[in-house]
């Protein structure tokens, strides 16, 4: 019985957040590295997974201090005279009602949580969008400073070890999370970035093709993956300075390379059209 107890104080919400985590980093590994064909769809279920349990542990999280106190206070008052009364057990299906219950305050925050983009993404390459293993990076980036940070906080803590060298591991760990989880983070919106612009190039290179029978054969989702990525990329960049800076450098490196005698007037037109239109709707667009 002590066992069961203490698995039950392991299976916590913010726990199993961390074991996804660590199998997006393992299943994200295999992919890169195996023909593991199934590995690139676990990756993308615990990446899904980890993106949920975050929007819902930061939707949840001013609502669990403010129910606290008083729910408990009024059901003991009432419950106060009988005190050999026992607990009401609910039934799998009350309690799966009284989930799904509490959980529609939290629709329309969540429609404009800075997590929400990130979770559609995914599930867009988890059950519709053509496999791509360059999108899994951003996850990886993000999953990788994720475990450093949580394992110095709260396992490392827990380890049967010596105190001095908790305080060396928690230390090393802080440093490599410090110093390089702002040059990840570049990386990852450098991803998404390359993301969309192979899929633009994909879908331009196959399009006439298909239509002669020798493409991949996929116009459609070619063109929904461009449409996915353009979406994504107008919402996050709302949200995330470090989208907008790298967008702004892009623009500010194609200017250089348009801005050469040698490039063909037509294609500098062109640039200058669609800069306008980028620079509409990115870098002075506000909230």
């Amino acid at each position: 019985m002590t066992d069961i107890e203490n698995m039950k104080k392991l299976i916590t919400l913010s726990n199993v957040w961390y074991g996804t985590q660590l199998a997006t980093l393992f299943f994200s590994f295999l992919t890169f590295t195996t023909s593991f064909y199934r590995a690139y769809t676990l990756s993308y279920f615990f990446i899904s997974t980890s993106l949920i349990i975050s929007l819902y542990q930061s939707l949840t999280a001013t609502t669990k201090k403010a129910d606290s106190p008083s729910s408990s206070s009024t059901s003991t008052s009432k419950e106060s005279a009988s005190t050999t009364s026992k607990p009401v057990v609910k039934d799998t299906k009350e309690q799966v009602i009284e989930f799904i219950t509490s959980l529609k305050p939290l629709i329309k925050p969540a429609k404009s949580h800075s997590t929400t983009p990130y979770i559609f993404l995914s599930l867009s390459y988890l059950f519709i969008l053509p496999r791509s293993a360059l999108t899994l990076f951003p996850f990886v980036i993000f999953s990788l400073f994720h475990v450093l940070n949580y394992t110095r906080t709260f396992v490392v803590p827990k380890l049967n070890i010596n105190a001095n060298v908790q305080i060396q591991i928690k230390n090393v760990l802080e440093f490599v999370s410090t110093k390089y989880s702002q040059i990840g983070y570049g990386w990852a919106v450098q991803f998404q970035l390359a993301s969309l612009l192979i899929s633009i190039i994909w879908t331009l290179f196959n399009f006439p093709l298909n239509l002669i029978g020798y493409g991949d054969g996929k116009n459609f989702l070619n063109i929904l993956t461009v449409i996915v990525w353009v979406s994504f990329i107008s919402i996050v960049q709302q949200q995330n300075l470090l989208m907008k800076s790298t967008i702004n450098k892009v623009i500010t490196l194609i200017d250089g390379v348009t801005s050469d005698p040698r490039v063909p007037i037509g294609v500098r037109d062109v640039w200058i059209k669609g800069k306008h239109i980028i620079k509409y709707k990115t870098l002075n667009q506000t909230n």
